[in-house]
């Protein structure tokens, strides 16, 4: 929502006007509320008039004559003033509660934007790639004719429209995310989720894990993931957490709490225990 040099990440924020308008209401209560002249409260006023008239009267003997006109006129004085601060900051607590609310509650429109956007530039990014081949460098490419340069160079700016997807993506989840779940996110971030969804971790070619992991983007990543058909943008934290489980088996949180595992457990029902004799089981004896 801030001024930002990532066009996707003010295009994706735009798409929801009213958490920018919100936005900019909270920031107009701020200034008028750090604007707003220092004042006193009705008590520290009135202690200011008695003070003031203690000093007068120890110094000359005298009790001031127009005491209670300038009691009451420091008193009313700080009650306008006070009530006035009071207003201020609760339209600062107010406008910040609701920017708050409506850029959590509207967050998953934007990352669904944002996942539109990936997907307008991975279909982009095989189309090129298919004129690519195996071409890897932008040597090979102008060795290889103006087609595959010319697929190159598309896939150049797509490259960075991608990235702009990203640093977008994490930037949103951050923003709507408690501290618990930022920790857990640069975990996950870490190990290379929120990339692909629906294939496991190690089904994924280990240098392309490497690429998820430290987010060095390139164009042969940009080109396999196209091709995958993995890629996406999760919509929430809940999503990337299910992504997570499903790529994993598990969440492993080490510092931020206790070790998790989602992973399918076969459990053990054992057999019941045999019943106690009470005596009553034993035949009786009948004489006839």
């Amino acid at each position: 929502m801030r001024d930002t040099d990532n066009p996707e990440l003010t295009a994706a924020w735009a798409t929801v006007p009213e958490v920018a308008t919100a936005q900019e209401r909270h920031e107009a209560a701020v200034k008028l509320r750090r604007d707003f002249p220092r004042g006193q409260t009705p008590a520290e006023a009135l202690a200011a008039v008695q003070d003031d008239a203690i000093a007068t009267f120890t110094a000359a003997g005298k009790w001031p004559t127009d005491y209670a006109k300038r009691a009451a006129k420091a008193h009313a004085d700080a009650v306008a003033w006070e009530a006035e601060a009071l207003a201020l900051r609760r339209l600062e607590d107010l406008t910040k509660a609701t920017a708050e609310d409506l850029r959590d509650a509207l967050s998953a429109d934007v990352l669904t934007h944002l996942g539109g956007r990936l997907t307008e530039t991975l279909e982009a990014a095989k189309d090129a790639g298919e004129i690519l081949g195996d071409v890897t460098s932008a040597e090979q490419a102008i060795e290889a004719g103006v087609d595959v340069l010319d697929a190159w160079r598309r896939l150049t700016g797509l490259l960075g429209d991608f990235r702009n997807v990203r640093e977008a993506q994490w930037s949103v989840l951050r923003s709507v995310a408690g501290e618990d779940e930022r920790a857990r996110m640069r975990l996950w971030i870490r190990d290379g989720h929120g990339e692909i969804q629906g294939v496991r971790l190690d089904h994924v070619p280990p240098h392309i894990v490497d690429v998820m992991r430290s987010q060095t983007y390139s164009i042969e990543y940009l080109v396999w993931l196209a091709r995958s058909g993995a890629g996406y943008v999760p919509t929430s934290f809940e999503d990337l957490e299910a992504a997570v489980v499903d790529s994993t088996g598990s969440v492993v949180y080490d510092d931020a709490g206790p070790l998790v595992d989602y992973s399918p457990r076969e459990t053990t029902i054992p057999e019941p225990p045999a019943p106690k004799p009470t005596g009553a089981e034993r035949t009786p004896v009948l004489s006839y």
